[in-house]
């Protein structure tokens, strides 16, 4: 049996499998590496931790499944976004990579107004953590670090630079930074100009079913993987997921509880939002863009809770215990915004709350309110989304939350629409990227094709309960409430 590799570069580890050419195996393996966050808002990985991952994974899955390497036929890519990877003349990691749930350049965001991020192309709320604010927070706090500069990169195209050495991105990724000029898929000279940025160190712009090169000798000693194997320039994590998802129909959607939350919409043009409050990105395609509403901390809100409440018990414990109090009139409300927030609010000072605790409060009832908080921020994402005119296409489910009967049902019935299961809910976003590396080897002969391989809906579907419909209703007006009552209008901290 022969195989297509993905490695998806997540947050919080290195997500890598290997999938059959016709679908029907998927063997995957995650590898966990730290973050390290050495002053208040910072946010940060080390690149080598990544490779590091790519490499003991790759090999894993390899050993475990008795798999030749002659037998992998091409690797693709997924990779976390917007994220700074910077580097030397020499090709050397000059600075820790700044991730893009990192909040220290709240500032440097005020150097474009929004009226030129619609007139350059760029299409997007300027935001901390974002290639553009990261590398102005780097040339004003760390001048000499910028001027070594040669090379910017996203976190996956510095992992595939190390697996083929050729440098290079594409335009999932790069309409994710800032610098690019996302309606006509090119770095945005504007924007350059007025950062100061040498355009020099930037990548010439391919496809995600691009061919990059090849695995490098010495990569292929390190992952054990074959020399010469094809790779994929594959794409930023989201348009990923929804791939492996199998959503390429203009209308569909994708809602995702990770490390954040996203609700993805597939669109055949760039949409213009003047408030700028959610997300427009260059889709798979070269003909597909996506919005995107994302949310910072959505599963990792409710894992800090499940930290505290529940170490070391079982998804299955907290289920139980939170549907044990579904209808209970104990009913805390919990803003999920423990590192700022993006979609709909744009406002690195948001924090979070847990508002309506009283004695009778037990561990499940902060549990549920944990669930609904992410279910109500993302609901009010789905308010914008619907504003600009979303359809009502199918929606696919994807996550952690999918693991979770009562958290299924809870975001279905909240957002009022029907989720829709794929048999594979752990290693969407890499099957995507190995679907790029089938298109780019030629083994598919479009990404159509990939999927209809390499993508397999479950037949289940959770659709909203309509007999608590009315309730939800109550309990996501109290959680606008809450927020009103804190952040007003202007949304500033407490």
């Amino acid at each position: 049996m022969q195989y297509l590799a993905g490695i998806d570069l997540g947050t919080s580890g290195a997500k890598i499998s290997l999938t059959s050419l016709g679908g029907s195996v998927t063997y995957g393996v995650t590898i966990s590496y730290p973050f390290f966050s050495r002053f208040p808002g910072w946010a940060e990985q080390d690149p080598e931790d990544w490779w590091n991952a790519v490499c003991v994974g790759m090999h894993r899955l390899l050993t475990e499944h008795n798999i030749l390497a002659s037998d992998v036929r091409g690797v693709g890519f997924s990779g976390q976004m917007h994220g700074l990877v910077v580097l030397d003349s020499e090709k050397n990691v000059i600075i820790p990579a700044i991730l893009h749930c990192d909040t220290r350049a709240g500032e440097e965001k005020s150097v474009v107004s929004r009226e030129e991020l619609i007139q350059w192309g760029i299409l997007n709320p300027a935001f901390s953590g974002f290639q553009m604010t990261s590398l102005l927070w780097l040339k004003k706090h760390r001048p000499k670090k910028f001027q070594r500069i040669r090379h910017v990169l996203s976190p996956k195209d510095y992992v595939r630079y190390r697996l083929t050495g050729e440098l290079g991105t594409e335009w999932t990724d790069a309409s994710a930074t800032l610098l690019f000029d996302v309606e006509h898929r090119c770095w945005s000279a504007p924007m350059l100009e007025r950062i100061g940025l040498d355009p020099a160190v930037l990548s010439p712009v391919s496809g995600p079913c691009d061919l990059c090169g090849t695995v490098t000798s010495v990569a292929a000693q390190e992952t054990g993987l074959a020399k010469g194997t094809p790779v994929s320039f594959g794409g930023a994590d989201q348009p990923m997921q929804a791939l492996g998802n199998g959503v390429l129909v203009p209308g569909e959607m994708t809602c995702t509880v990770g490390s954040g939350g996203q609700l993805f919409l597939n669109t055949r043009q760039p949409w213009v939002n003047p408030d700028l409050n959610t997300h427009t990105f260059c889709n798979v395609e070269q003909e597909s863009w996506y919005q995107l509403g994302a949310m910072l901390t959505a599963g990792t809100a409710f894992q800090y809770l499940a930290g505290l409440f529940y170490p070391g018990e079982s998804w299955e414990t907290i289920n139980h215990e939170v549907e044990d109090v579904l209808d209970e009139t104990v009913q805390p409300i919990f803003l999920p915004y423990l590192n700022g927030e993006r979609s709909p609010h744009m406002n690195e000072s948001l924090r979070g709350l847990m508002f309506g605790m009283t004695l009778e409060c037990t561990r499940a009832h902060y549990m549920r309110a944990a669930m609904e908080g992410v279910c109500f921020a993302m609901r009010d994402m789905m308010e914008v989304l619907n504003h600009l005119g979303a359809p009502e296409e199918r929606m696919v489910a994807s996550g952690g939350y999918t693991r979770s009967p009562v958290w299924m049902q809870m975001m279905a019935t909240i957002l009022g629409r029907d989720l829709c299961l794929t048999e594979n809910r752990s290693y969407q976003a890499s099957v995507g990227a190995a679907i790029t590396a089938g298109v780019g080897t030629g083994i598919y002969k479009s990404l159509r094709e990939g999927v209809s391989c390499c993508v397999h809906f479950s037949g289940e579907s959770v659709n909203p309960d309509p007999a608590r419909k009315a309730f939800y209703e109550e309990r996501y007006a109290a959680f606008r409430a809450v927020f009103n009552q804190c952040y007003g209008e202007n949304q500033k901290a407490m």
